[in-house]
């Protein structure tokens, strides 16, 4: 299953770099970031649906951001996550993904695996808005909706809703 995320990771990004504009990448790319906390609201998976009352889990999402235009941007996020209530140990989860500025908020699609478990595969589908611009910062809120393939022991699907803030810069 890794192979499979590597694969998808690296066409996610060709695919992005390919749809440029002539000339964006010689315009020179910008590199920004963001750090954050994330809390999963719900999870559903085949056997239980859970809320944050359930399950308490802080995840720090932190990211390097490669603007390649200025609507369209790679992010290479990686998230530690931490099990609070019932405590659990740490995670590392890989999620690099493409971000797209519509405007009003901004549209992604990431790509994720979660380090260290048994073979598994996310996609991460987001909506981000930025809600106080502090100058060379920006403190935003992010609604993700993290779905994962789980393939041990058996196939397993899990879906999250998870509200996400942080400073973007």
């Amino acid at each position: 299953m890794s192979h499979i995320t590597s694969f998808t990771s690296r066409l996610l990004i060709s695919l992005t770099i390919a749809s440029l504009p002539a000339g964006a990448l010689a315009q020179g790319a910008r590199v920004g970031g963001h750090i954050g906390i994330a809390v999963p609201l719900v999870t559903v998976t085949s056997d239980d649906t859970t809320n944050i009352a359930d399950n308490t889990v802080i995840v720090n999402p932190i990211g390097v951001t490669v603007k390649l235009t200025e609507k369209l941007a790679v992010d290479f996020e990686t998230q530690v996550v931490s099990p609070v209530d019932p405590r659990g140990d740490s995670s590392l989860v890989v999620a690099p993904g493409v971000v797209y500025n519509a405007g009003l908020a901004a549209l992604g699609l990431r790509v994720a695996s979660a380090i260290g478990a048994p073979a598994n595969v996310g996609v991460i589908p987001l909506i981000n808005k930025g809600i106080v611009n502090m100058g060379a910062a920006t403190w935003f809120i992010e609604a993700a909706f993290p779905t994962f393939l789980h393939s041990d022991p058996d196939p397993d699907v899990t879906f999250d809703v998870v509200l996400h803030t942080g400073i973007g810069f």
